[in-house]
C-alpha cells in the first residue's frame, strides 16, 4: 500500500469473511512496530455502515493512524458515491 504522503506498507490479508462482509489485514513496515486492523459494512436501514478497528503500537502513531483512516474512509465514501451515481444513471435507449 502505497499512501499519499509517499509512506509505502506491507498489508498482509488476514482473513476475508464474505459472509459477514469482514477483512482483517495487518501492516509490516511504517510507523508501527505493530498493526492489525478490520473493516466490516454492516447493513443498517437500508444503508451501509462501515465499521474499521485498528489495533497498533506505539501509541505515538496514534495522529498519523487516524489521518490516514480519515482519508481512507473519505476514499471509500467517495468510491461509493460514484458508484451510486452511475448505478442511477439512466442511459439513453
Amino acid at each position: 500500500m502505497t499512501f499519499a504522503n509517499g509512506l509505502t506498507v506491507r498489508e498482509p490479508i488476514v482473513s476475508i469473511d464474505p459472509d459477514e462482509r469482514r477483512l482483517a489485514w495487518s501492516s509490516q513496515g511504517g510507523n508501527t512496530t505493530h498493526y492489525n486492523a478490520s473493516v466490516q459494512a454492516l447493513a443498517e436501514g437500508g444503508k451501509t455502515r462501515v465499521v474499521w478497528i485498528a489495533d497498533f503500537l506505539p501509541g505515538e502513531a496514534k495522529p498519523a493512524i487516524e489521518a490516514a483512516m480519515d482519508a481512507g474512509a473519505k476514499a471509500m465514501q467517495a468510491a461509493l458515491d460514484r458508484l451510486e451515481a452511475e448505478a442511477q444513471m439512466v442511459l439513453p435507449v
